[in-house]
């Protein structure tokens, strides 16, 4: 397997979010999204990627999918919110899929133009994410559920979770009027969006998160959105998941004081 050099784009835009002006030096395999609108490409990578990550099943790869994919649209809301001109379709993207010396699940890269434009009132983000969700997001979510045989909710799950760390991590050293503009966009998708720009029946984002005992400090924590199924790897359930049992979580929680 060939080794992609990370610190080829010490840039903050590849840094968080993996998204480079060109194409890496050397990858593994390359894909263009709309690709996995096609039934017969989708499958053949959800078992390539499935075997990177030893999934013993469609489902457990798409969630991962999703979960990596969210890193793609936390940089579009970043590009949004600064003003940046990045297309919302699906075939001006191009996604390498490239080796790790680090670690053995292979990385995500995305390979698109963005350019300052200028434009960052809220109606002009609205309507450029609204675009992206509609044209982008919600084929593929759809494409991705239906091949692995999982409902949506499960994938937009992974998104609300996901984004708001990426986000988070990026806005630290923005100013705090773009601060204020990113958790506007994101309230904006999460809570004031239509379903039909995610192709649902309503919006994708209702989640209960349940707040659960912090073993580290005393800072609020929750529950995630949705369980990652790691667990069908003969993984354990983190201490975060939605499915365990409150016998379990007791357990951990112990776990986690005595250490």
């Amino acid at each position: 397997m060939t080794v992609v050099d990370t610190k080829e784009h010490p840039s903050k835009v590849y840094e968080m979010f993996a998204v480079r002006p060109d194409s890496p030096s050397s990858y593994e395999m390359a894909y263009t999204p709309c690709e996995w609108l096609e039934g017969a490409k989708l499958s053949r990578f959800l078992e390539d990627y499935g075997g990177c990550i030893n999934a013993p099943s469609a489902d457990m790869t798409a969630v991962f999918w999703a979960n990596r994919y969210s890193r793609y649209l936390a940089f579009f809301h970043l590009a949004v919110a600064k003003g940046y001109k990045v297309s919302a379709t699906l075939d001006q993207l191009t996604v390498y899929f490239c080796s790790r010396v680090e670690g053995n699940e292979p990385a995500f890269e995305f390979h698109t133009k963005f350019t300052r434009e200028g434009s960052i009132d809220r109606a002009s983000r609205q309507n450029k994410l609204t675009s992206f969700y509609t044209n982008h997001v919600a084929p593929l979510f759809q494409a991705f559920a239906s091949r692995a045989g999982l409902s949506t909710r499960e994938l937009w799950g992974q998104v609300y979770h996901a984004v708001p760390y990426f986000i988070d991590l990026a806005k630290v050293t923005e100013p705090a009027e773009l601060q204020q503009r990113l958790q506007e966009d994101w309230a904006f998708i999460t809570q004031e969006a239509g379903a039909e720009i995610f192709q649902e029946k309503r919006s994708p984002f209702q989640f209960k998160l349940i707040p659960i005992p912090n073993p580290v400090d005393h800072k609020p924590l929750y529950t995630k959105p949705t369980c990652c199924l790691a667990y069908k790897g003969a993984n354990p359930y983190c201490y975060r998941c939605p499915r365990m049992k409150l016998a379990e979580r007791k357990e951990r929680y112990q776990k986690y004081q005595e250490k």
